[in-house]
């Protein structure tokens, strides 16, 4: 067989066994249905978080059917490369935001929704015994540069688009602190580092200690363009 008829034979078979996995294994491993938070991840659930970004209706949806409490903001410009867009205030995920809720992107309270249920609370359970009822963190809106320079590109806080965890408050009372527990040798350090790692497959972006010294005392999440983890 001539090595051209032997490319299109393997063509048509890898076509055909593509659509016999579509057909047969569980929609979340289809790259064309919708995502759902309560699903298991796949190595299709990043790439389905990142296409939440311009599709407002099929990201409140998905907020909407895992059951999410959020009131949404109205899209409006605040300043130079700031303002919101397809951004709500988040209220209740598995965890309480506050009465007033912490502002975000419709896509980050949907990464942040699967990192929750997926990654942060399994490690709460498993490594130290409890789940977390609240998160402290040091916000997510900042008309802002990157890093609080005078000049540059705007942060992914300039859009609501990031958020910068500090701690964790856990349901039987206890305390995590990233500043505090990051290089602890206890099961605190290695649930930071576990929810770290957990969150690299979420979101876009992710910082923390070991980042440098102005993410010492927090994780920064977001969900820009630059797919970095440190």
């Amino acid at each position: 067989m001539r090595p051209l008829a032997v490319f299109f034979c393997l063509i048509v078979l890898l076509g055909g066994a593509a659509l016999a996995f579509l057909h047969f294994a569980p929609a979340r491993y289809d790259p064309f249905a919708p995502l759902a938070i309560d699903e298991d991840p796949t190595f299709l659930t990043a790439w389905k978080l990142r296409g939440l970004k311009g599709d407002p209706e099929a990201c409140f949806a998905l907020l909407d059917a895992a059951g999410i409490e959020y009131r949404a903001i109205p899209d409006r410009v605040t300043g130079p490369g700031c303002g919101f867009q397809d951004a709500a205030r988040l209220r209740h995920s598995s965890l309480r935001w506050g009465p007033s809720g912490v502002p975000l992107t419709c896509p980050m309270i949907a990464a942040l929704a699967v990192w929750e249920r997926h990654d942060l609370q399994p490690a709460a359970r498993d490594l130290l015994g409890a789940e977390v009822a609240e998160i402290d963190h040091f916000g997510s809106y900042a008309c802002r540069n990157v890093n609080n320079a005078v000049s540059g590109r705007r942060s992914q806080h300039a859009r609501a688009n990031a958020l910068d965890v500090a701690g964790f408050r856990l349901s039987d009372g206890r305390r995590v602190s990233v500043l505090r527990d990051w290089d602890a040798t206890g099961a605190e350090g290695v649930f930071l580092k576990r929810i770290q790692q957990g969150a690299c497959a979420r979101f876009a972006s992710v910082f923390g200690p070991d980042h440098n010294a102005a993410h010492a005392n927090h994780f920064h999440f977001d969900m820009g363009g630059f797919g970095l983890c440190r």
